[in-house]
């Protein structure tokens, strides 16, 4: 008789180290399984794109670094080209407009950095996701030395006389050029004022459109 109740008491012991074990082990898991998936259900559909974005333009980028990179030592936010224009007018910083030298196959040609095409106007690369709608890539100019014609009668005071002049009224003036293509930023906090102003104007629109339909 106490044969059967040791063995009893030692099958229910047994049993109730299995039950504890695998309470354990449930707890164990339980507390291994991934936060993420709690955070990822949390996150808001505006959320997750805006994740899914960032992620896909990194990768971009750093596609462009590795194409652009090999070919040249530096990569820029907003690519440029150079040309060679050659053109029969221009305008001095003055803002008269000349005519450029030309004699038959001699003409005058300028260098001019460009935005490259597709870019000007455009959010600057390699920005941070934060500030890349609020970047532009902008076309800069400055000016070059030319052999001009003033195609209009000027003041002399608003001539700029270079060192030398050709018979035919030619002399030498500054005309403006393109010179190169820049990035920049807008601060976020002027773009978040002007959004504010707005919103208020349509507010006071739609208040004023409601009083009328009222009368």
């Amino acid at each position: 008789m106490l044969c059967v109740y040791v063995q009893v008491l030692c099958g229910a012991v047994a049993g109730a180290d299995e039950y504890l074990g695998a309470v354990a082990g449930n707890a164990s898991r339980v507390r291994r399984a991934p936060a993420h998936h709690k955070y990822t259900a949390s996150m808001t559909e505006e959320e997750m794109e805006a994740t899914s974005w960032k992620r896909s333009h990194w990768r971009e980028m750093q596609a462009i670094l590795r194409r652009e990179g090999a070919a040249r030592d530096e990569v820029e936010c907003c690519p440029s080209v150079v040309q060679m224009v050659e053109t029969k007018g221009g305008k001095t910083p003055t803002g008269l407009y000349v005519e450029l030298y030309k004699d038959g196959e001699n003409t005058q040609r300028l260098y001019e950095l460009s935005c490259a095409p597709g870019v000007k106007d455009m959010p600057c690369r390699f920005v941070d996701s934060r500030l890349y709608n609020h970047s532009k890539c902008v076309q800069k100019y400055s000016y070059s030395y030319a052999l001009v014609r003033y195609t209009t009668e000027v003041p002399h005071r608003q001539r700029n006389e270079g060192h030398f002049s050709v018979p035919g009224g030619w002399s030498m003036d500054y005309v403006i050029v393109r010179a190169g293509c820049e990035c920049q930023i807008k601060p976020p906090r002027k773009a978040a004022h002007r959004k504010r102003l707005e919103r208020h104007r349509q507010r006071r629109k739609n208040r004023r459109q409601e009083e009328d339909d009222d009368t």
